[in-house]
């Protein structure tokens, strides 16, 4: 079966184990408190008295009896209650233990960055010469090679074929982040902006600041607007305004309600796949008491030019996203539910891979939004939204594989709550192959599919992965599935799909 482990759902961590044990016990402390009680009380009642005296020796005897009694339950209540205080206390340090390493852990890394950048800082003009020195007359080299067509004398003589060999440094660079996600994510969140606040020769103590804002970057989000306001000076990333219209959808709609997670992920797919701009599909789903739910999938990246043109699922809409702002994509799917009159009493399950998670997420995290739309479900796969206060009262899924750089591009854990349950998956290709969806491909396209270092954040490995799960029982999908099961029954009423595009104002 394939390798997967799951944080946050109705499942007790080790704590919580601890905690319920803790509340039984003092469960029990109660109820022998309240027996004591009513046996003293019971001493004191007439007829008791009265019969003790024709029989003064048994009334000794019983009165003996009553102190033994009396003393044994206050002890054993005193190790009770003491026993209920050391768990609350063993359950108080493992929490703060807990944090204080993930606390702890993370302002090291901190530190690393920023004694990085004041080494940065203050050998740079020692190290821009020497740079220039040496990276000019190679890079000039490389051009010289490439103008006259040297290049392929090099190739053919020495072995050394320049492009190739660039292509591979490439894609071992990218192998190296995706298979380490973890660690890039870290350094995404820590490291890179102690670098940038110790170049600046900002004290180090800005580097805890709490929040989004982004005067100075202290973690993930705030190192993302440095990086927007920089792109901005430039023309790149703009925000823009936004024009939703009710379109053709890329693919038919489906007769009935999804009928698993593997086919919810895959309607969810098809609403980029192949496309030069994603869609918003809402279906309209009526269940057999006539209570009408809808689902609203929101589309992946299919666009990563710096340059925001008409398209709304392009780089511009990740990157305003992860910084926090408002995107033409969240305003794509509130203009698509307004349009397709959903109450706000209806239930609905947002449904988004990569960007579309991260809209989705954001959503799901905005008041505002959730005023209007009473958002009961939501699925994210291969998305970073550990940075969203997703609302409590929602049923948050999220699906990333382990060797995935993009989910971890936030730098964070997602929140391991009842209502959020985060199912990470070992990529193994090998394994994948094995899919159910995958069944039909030859080798060669297997080959294809796999072969790509950032291909553990392909669609396709995620459609797989969903299925090998779903084959082999897992119970977190089981769960999701069960809970929310009025998704995935009844009947298909209504599909509706949204097509938009970026307009200037």
């Amino acid at each position: 079966m394939i390798a997967t482990r799951t944080t946050g759902g109705p499942q007790l961590k080790i704590d919580d184990r601890a905690d319920s044990s803790g509340d039984e016990l003092q469960r029990i402390c109660t109820t022998i408190g309240d027996l004591s009680a009513d046996g003293a009380l019971a001493d004191f009642d007439l007829a008791t008295l009265l019969t003790q005296v024709p029989a003064p020796l048994t009334a000794i005897n019983l009165d003996a009896a009553r102190i033994v009694y009396f003393h044994q339950s206050t002890r054993v209540l005193i190790e009770l209650e003491a026993t209920v205080l050391a768990v609350r206390a063993a359950v108080f340090a493992y929490r703060q233990a807990e944090k204080g390493v993930s606390e702890t852990f993370g302002g090291l890394l901190d530190y690393f960055g920023y004694v990085s950048g004041r080494v940065i800082a203050i050998t740079l003009p020692v190290t821009i010469p020497i740079g220039i020195a040496v990276g000019a007359p190679i890079y000039l080299g490389l051009k010289l090679l490439d103008v006259t067509g040297l290049d392929d004398v090099v190739a053919k003589h020495f072995g050394i074929d320049l492009a190739q060999t660039k292509a591979a440094a490439k894609e071992a660079f990218v192998a190296l982040l995706f298979e380490h996600s973890d660690v890039s994510g870290a350094i995404i969140e820590h490291v890179l902006p102690g670098i940038v606040v110790g170049f600046m020769g900002l004290p180090p103590a800005v580097l805890a600041t709490e929040g989004d804002h982004g005067l100075w970057p202290h973690d993930s989000s705030s190192m993302t607007a440095w990086v927007l306001g920089g792109a901005n000076m430039f023309g790149l990333l703009l925000p823009s305004d936004v024009e939703v219209w009710k379109a053709k959808g890329l693919t038919p709609a489906d007769d009935e309600p999804p009928r698993d997670l593997e086919d919810l992920y895959r309607r969810e797919a098809d609403r980029h796949r192949g496309a030069d701009s994603g869609q918003v599909r809402i279906e309209e789903i009526t269940s057999p008491d006539g209570t009408t739910r809808y689902i609203v999938y929101v589309p992946a990246t299919t666009d990563w030019s710096p340059e925001s043109g008409q398209n709304t699922t392009d780089l511009t809409t990740n990157v305003q996203a992860m910084a926090g702002n408002d995107t033409v994509m969240a305003e794509m799917v509130r203009q698509a539910i307004a349009d397709a009159n959903i109450g706000t009493d209806a239930e609905v399950m947002l449904v988004g891979y990569s960007q579309g998670g991260i809209t989705a997420g954001s959503l799901a995290a905005d008041p505002a939004f959730l005023a209007d739309v009473n958002v009961t479900a939501l699925v994210t796969v291969g998305a970073p939204i550990s940075d969203f206060p997703v609302d409590e009262g929602i049923d948050v899924l999220s699906i990333e594989h382990e060797q995935d750089l993009v989910p971890d591009l936030d730098g964070n854990e997602n929140p391991a709550t009842d209502q959020w349950s985060t199912i990470t998956v070992d990529y193994d290709p090998e394994q994948l192959r094995q899919a159910p969806n995958l069944q039909g491909k030859t080798d060669a396209e297997l080959d294809e599919l796999f072969s790509s270092a950032g291909a553990a954040h392909s669609s396709a490995a995620y459609a797989a992965s969903i299925g090998l799960m779903l084959a082999g029982g897992h119970a977190g999908l089981n769960r999701f599935t069960a809970k929310n099961s009025e998704f995935f029954t009844g009947d298909l009423k209504e599909t509706r799909d949204y097509q938009g595009k970026r307009k200037r104002t």
